[in-house]
């Protein structure tokens, strides 16, 4: 018997709701199955989208799951938080918090949660796992994607072809298209390009076209092979971050010591303490005004000696800084988010185990978890009262100890 189209579709259609439907019971089964272990839940949704038992050092094991209606069936022992998807609004409360842990696993800049900069909303949580050292589970080098792209010359365009593209190219590279930041690095950007030039081809400052090929997407193309090899041709890139905190080092200085560019760098206070090398970056604070900086540059462009102390990760394939080379060492989890999420699962598990053993100690996440300062202008090196973000700094300070407070007092 042959079968019309329509028949074909329709028993395609069943036997897909049929599979939806066992695969969901299944789900369902397995998030009521009672184990006896402890119960942690991510409140947030997106991160991650999984339910299951985990087994952690020591043999402890733990019951985590995505979906919020476990408490309904079981006590929950933990909740987990994905800091850009938190709504203080809706929040687990009561807060209860001698009987139930809160964790907060937080990457991104200081723009994107703005009441979590301030010490009243970090506290409503015991433990942490961000990029700063002082976390109960670090991860400062989660834009490093590996300890091969510091030495690596699969990038590299040595000094004497660099020169020989400067007939062509600024020897500086500028890409950018988030012109409204923190560290007002436009401003800084404009005026260092009076005095020296500058090739700017994102949306901010934009002077030049990408070659049509990039021209698309380029924004999620970035770690492309052909578009590392574009950038790797410039002597120096300006590497921005678009916000100051501790340890908060973007892949804005990574890709520059992956493709072998020496970074102009503003940003993370601390960035000396990841330089592969003493010289591996070039600092804004060390050079106060664009003009200072302009004459610096000037006199690495004539000298290709000087130039390559700043590059001897890529010349020499060394790297001197005993804190990184242990970094990377002692916490190679961190270059992978799901392993940073499931480091922190375990830490949070074993505080549960110590819990029914009666011999943990009630903690709070503090302001080193998350060091975020007020604004600082990459131009002046000061807080310019002008800038919107400081306003909003401000502004969610006080929205911060109004969360507290609900929090606490629910």
């Amino acid at each position: 018997m042959r079968l019309t189209v329509n028949e074909v579709l329709l028993i395609c259609a069943v036997s897909f709701f049929t599979a939806f439907v066992w695969i969901w019971s299944n789900v369902e089964d397995k998030i009521t199955i009672n184990t006896g272990n402890p119960v942690i839940v991510w409140w947030t949704t997106g991160f991650p989208s999984t339910s299951e038992s985990i087994k952690c050092e020591s043999d402890v094991k733990c019951d985590v799951y995505s979906n919020r209606d476990i408490e309904k069936n079981f006590e929950v022992g933990a909740y987990l938080f994905y800091a850009s998807n938190i709504h203080f609004e809706d929040l687990p409360l009561p807060r209860r918090a001698s009987e139930i842990i809160w964790g907060l696993y937080h990457e991104e800049s200081p723009r994107n949660v703005q009441e979590l900069l301030h010490e009243p909303t970090l506290s409503l949580f015991n433990y942490s796992a961000t990029f700063s050292r002082y976390s109960d589970i670090p991860f400062p080098l989660q834009y490093l994607d590996s300890w091969s792209d510091i030495v690596s010359k699969e990038y590299f365009v040595p000094t004497a072809k660099k020169n020989s593209f400067l007939k062509d190219l600024a020897p500086i590279l500028y890409l950018q298209s988030d012109c409204e930041t923190a560290t007002e690095r436009d401003s800084y950007v404009r005026e260092l390009m009076k005095f020296i030039n500058i090739d700017s081809y994102g949306a901010c400052l934009k002077n030049k076209e990408l070659p049509q090929k990039f021209k698309d997407d380029y924004l999620n193309n970035l770690n492309d092979n052909e578009f590392l090899h574009f950038i790797a041709r410039y002597k120096f890139v300006l590497a921005l971050e678009n916000g100051v905190c501790e340890d908060y080092v973007t892949e804005k200085f990574w890709r520059a010591i992956k493709v072998g560019n020496v970074p102009i760098y503003f940003g993370s206070p601390s960035i000396k303490d990841w330089f592969p090398n003493n010289k591996s970056a070039i600092l804004i604070q060390d050079y106060p005004t664009p003009e200072t900086m302009s004459v610096y540059i000037k006199k690495l462009l004539e000298n290709d000696n000087l130039y390559e102390e700043h590059l001897m990760h890529k010349t020499k394939e060394a790297i001197s800084n005993n804190r990184l080379i242990e970094e990377l060492s002692e916490r190679p989890y961190q270059t992978d988010a799901l392993n940073v999420a499931g480091k922190f699962e375990c830490l949070i598990c074993k505080k549960l185990h110590e819990k029914k053993t009666r011999q943990l100690k009630i903690r709070v996440v503090n302001k080193n978890h998350y060091n975020c300062p007020k604004p600082v202008s990459a131009l002046t090196l000061k807080v310019n009262p002008s800038n919107d973000w400081v306003y909003l700094w401000d502004k969610t300070q006080k929205d911060a100890e109004v969360i507290f407070k609900r929090v606490i007092q629910s």
